[in-house]
């Protein structure tokens, strides 16, 4: 018969002792002090260069209300609006301020006794307006009949309602103040109390007219 507990001593015999290790003890840990956090951007302070450079950046662009008001009033004084028109082939123009309206030429009523630069009178949606020939004044010929782009332009003068004919309205004109030059006299005749100056527009020479003298 097998003997099984001789079997089992002699294996045990057998097997070589295990060694036994030892674990190296744990090193006590250190409590871990938390890094300081880097102090952000907007806790940094800014030098005084930076600062200023923001504000600049800041107004950049920015229209200042107390200088644009100035420059307007300052460019609004020194601008004259101006109607330009022909008359007798010559460019002339008159200010706007006291042109009431432009209308078609009309039937005119010759007055009795009249002065001699009256052409005569005209109703005008029952306004009686007073026709006065600026030509003679300028010292033009009379007008050759049927213009058909003739119109009369109504004005306020002196508390009256007057108005004149001119061959041809041409548009309203900006220009400044000191673009418009003394009258170039080339001989007596052509010097008239009429005209305050002439200016350059559009490459043509205009004659600015004086409505109070033209008128008067």
């Amino acid at each position: 018969m097998v003997d099984l507990a001789k079997i089992r001593k002699k294996k045990a015999e057998k097997k070589l002792p295990v060694a036994s290790v030892q674990l190296p003890e744990p090193v006590p840990q250190q409590p871990v002090t938390p890094a300081t956090e880097p102090p952000r951007d907007s806790e940094t302070p800014k030098p005084r260069s930076a600062e200023k450079l923001e504000r600049f950046m800041a107004e950049a662009g920015k229209k200042r209300e107390g200088f644009v008001h100035a420059a307007v009033e300052s460019t609004a004084a020194n601008e004259v609006e101006v109607l330009t028109f022909v008359l007798a082939g010559e460019q002339y123009a008159v200010n706007i301020e006291r042109i009431l309206e432009i209308v078609r030429p009309r039937l005119v009523t010759r007055v009795p006794n009249a002065g001699d630069n009256v052409v005569g009178i005209v109703s005008l949606r029952g306004l009686i307006v007073t026709v006065v020939d600026v030509r003679a004044r300028l010292h033009h010929r009379p007008a050759a009949a049927g213009e058909s782009d003739a119109r009369v332009i109504v004005v306020e003068q002196g508390g009256e309602t007057l108005g004149f004919q001119v061959d041809r309205v041409l548009r309203v004109v900006k220009l400044d103040a000191a673009a418009i030059e003394s009258q170039p006299v080339v001989h007596s005749s052509e010097q008239t109390e009429s005209i305050r100056g002439v200016f350059q527009h559009a490459g043509a020479l205009t004659i600015l007219l004086d409505l109070d003298k033209l008128l008067g």
